[in-house]
């Protein structure tokens, strides 16, 4: 078990940030208080731990030394295919363009609620979305493989990210949909059409991270038949 300093969450909040990794199911508390010792006297100030939802003893350890829950995360993955729903004639799907950063950024500025940073309490909300600007940001400037996004008339209604492994998957980074389109199926639309790019592509699965608390997208997960293949709690400290 290992801490290592996590270079862009520290910038964004202004404080030296690690990352707890290797963390293993035998850990016992005074590995928990070693490690915390550690991270003080090299200067950290907020400890992030991502724990396979198998390892309950591990995290029970560090929710007894001052670890908080802030996240419960799902991996699925979806076969690829082709999605047979009809679409609205004028939701468009294309490429990212550079004249769109503005929207993307307005989007991502007010997407996400649930997730591991405005979880935790001792983070700002202001930073926290700043946090997915800066990330869509660097998507947009060459982090993602590819920004995809759904627009409607000059607007742009949503986004999602996508990196590809081995040639045969992909990893949808950040999507998301603005928040006075939500609640008309664009979501849905969103990842149909990702599909639809991907099939095409000779991509055979995607793989979609989410939270276990975010049940607009665990029902579009279902209605594209994903398959949930791991999880993790995510719990964070300050130090």
């Amino acid at each position: 078990m290992r801490i290592e300093v996590d270079k862009f969450n520290s910038v964004i909040f202004g404080l030296k940030m690690g990352n707890v990794v290797d963390c293993p199911e035998t850990i016992k508390a005074e590995d928990v208080r070693d490690m915390i010792l550690n991270a003080k006297s090299n200067g950290f100030q907020h400890l992030n731990a991502k724990v396979s939802a198998d390892k309950k003893e591990a995290v029970n350890i560090l929710l007894q030394n001052g670890f908080k829950l802030v996240d419960t995360q799902l991996m699925y993955q979806i076969n690829v295919r082709i999605s047979e729903e009809r679409w609205p004639d004028n939701l468009i799907f294309r490429n990212y363009r550079k004249d769109d950063c503005v929207q993307i950024a307005d989007i991502a500025r007010e997407a996400y609620t649930l997730d591991q940073f405005h979880s935790d309490k001792e983070l700002p909300s202001y930073l926290c979305d700043k946090y997915y600007v800066e990330w869509m940001n660097n998507s947009c400037n060459g982090f993602a493989d590819k920004v995809m996004v759904l627009s409607r008339d000059a607007a742009v209604t949503g986004y999602i990210t996508i990196n590809y492994e081995n040639g045969h998957s992909a990893v949808a980074g950040l999507a998301a949909i603005g928040k006075r389109y939500r609640n008309k199926g664009y979501f849905t639309c969103l990842i149909g059409e990702t599909l639809k790019m991907l099939f095409e592509e000779g991509v055979t699965r995607m793989m979609y991270g989410t939270q276990l608390v975010n049940r607009p997208v665990l029902h579009t997960m279902s209605r594209y038949s994903g398959i949930p293949i791991y999880s993790n709690h995510i719990l964070h400290r300050m130090v």
